[in-house]
């Protein structure tokens, strides 16, 4: 098993509170609640388990509080997105409870968030576990292990059953995807067309680090484009996908609503369009790196809880052609803008290490006083992985 950086995160939050962990199926909640040191002894509750559901919804009385929390140490209930009435259970357990350990696990953050939401607001601290970090990895393993098995992770991805278990990644990842369609997202909503819903996630797979647009989207998936934006939500709620917005400030052709999606497991991403060619023979090489290192500094972002808003930026703009009417049109991007109140820092994923990244001088003009860092998988620097905006003394010009 390797040790998760979430789990001194979260032994201080309970009690009296609940400790509620979203994450993708499979990426480790159950192991990481029972493997958490402390506990004594433990009453372990599963919500796809009907006698425990049946348990759990038989809670009416301060008797039967009171006979739970006295019971075990610590309560854990699995799955829970599966109990009815979960929010109203929570609320009762933390407004009784004194000294017993809470936890809750669940798969989808659209159904468990929703039933905590409405009774037990306030009551609960919410985390989320992603699949497994170079961090996590490094820390079992080594820095070293990490840089040699590297392009291995960018096609395979970093759930824990694919790191452990490497000869058996494929067939995990495929059960895996198909498991979090037919489970999750299809069972959340009224999915009135899986196939369309399918064809749409897959068309997003072949697309990240490409800017995207739910009206092209819904014209090759048939559908309306605020139905593509409900299932890209409910795909994002499902841990499937993640959006990133585009970041301006200063440039009035900076672009304001764009937004890229990428794939909070780029193995699961591959098991989706079926391909686990080797990283070095890939023509999405270049993609698959810049959504690995996006979620690697999102799993950093969110477990220390930095509160940095993750961008990309571009502007489109025309220039004067020599000798014609006709202007030259031109962009300028930079894959990631990290932000946390006025201090920012900039990140260029290149398969090229001696590349430059592609700014131009319109960002430098603008916000010289960001970092910008080229990022390559075949330069592997550990450090770049763990920069904070707080470690950089810079601020946004006003």
């Amino acid at each position: 098993m390797i040790p998760r950086d979430l789990s001194q995160k979260i032994l201080l939050s309970t009690p009296p509170k609940a400790v509620v962990i979203y994450g993708p199926r499979q990426a480790g909640k159950t192991t990481l609640v029972r493997s958490l040191p402390n506990m004594g002894t433990v009453n372990f509750l599963n919500g796809d388990r009907p006698r425990d559901l049946q348990r759990l919804n038989s809670i009416e009385s301060e008797a039967d509080i009171k006979h739970i929390l006295l019971s075990a140490d610590t309560l854990i209930i699995d799955e829970a997105q599966n109990v009815p009435n979960i929010g109203r259970i929570v609320k009762m357990l933390v407004d009784a409870n004194e000294k017993t350990k809470i936890f809750l696990t669940g798969s989808s953050a659209f159904e468990l968030a929703q039933g905590v939401r409405e009774s037990a607001v306030g009551r609960v601290v919410n985390r989320n576990l992603w699949p497994l970090s170079l961090n996590e990895i490094a820390q079992a393993q080594s820095w070293g292990f990490v840089e040699s098995n590297l392009e291995r992770f960018l096609v395979y991805g970093m759930y824990p059953g694919v790191v452990t278990n490497p000869e058996n990644a494929v067939e995990t990842l495929i059960d895996l995807s198909g498991d979090i369609l037919f489970r999750d997202a299809f069972a959340l909503q009224d999915i009135r067309s899986p196939n369309s819903l399918r064809h749409l996630l897959e068309l997003l797979a072949r697309q990240i680090g490409q800017e995207v647009s739910y009206d092209s989207l819904a014209r090759e998936t048939k559908l309306h484009s605020l139905t593509v934006e409900r299932y890209i939500d409910l795909l994002e709620k499902c841990f499937i996908i993640k959006r990133c917005g585009s970041f301006s400030r200063n440039l009035s052709n900076e672009l304001k609503k764009g937004k890229k999606i990428y794939f909070c497991d780029v193995g699961l991403r591959n098991a989706i369009i079926d391909d686990f060619s080797p990283f070095n023979l890939r023509d999405d090489a270049g993609a698959l790196w810049e959504n690995f290192f996006f979620m690697e500094r999102l799993k950093k972002h969110d477990t220390e809880r930095t509160f940095v808003r993750q961008y990309f930026w571009r502007i489109r703009g025309s220039k004067p052609k020599l000798g014609s009417d006709k202007p030259i049109e031109y962009s300028r991007e930079l894959d990631f803008v990290e932000v946390r109140d006025d201090k920012m820092v900039a990140f260029e994923c290149k398969l090229d290490p001696k590349q430059r990244d592609n700014a131009g001088g319109e960002f430098r003009n603008s916000y010289p006083q960001c970092p910008i860092y080229v990022v390559s998988p075949r330069r592997f620097d550990r450090t770049l992985f763990e920069i904070t905006e707080n470690k950089v003394s810079h601020s946004l010009p006003i």
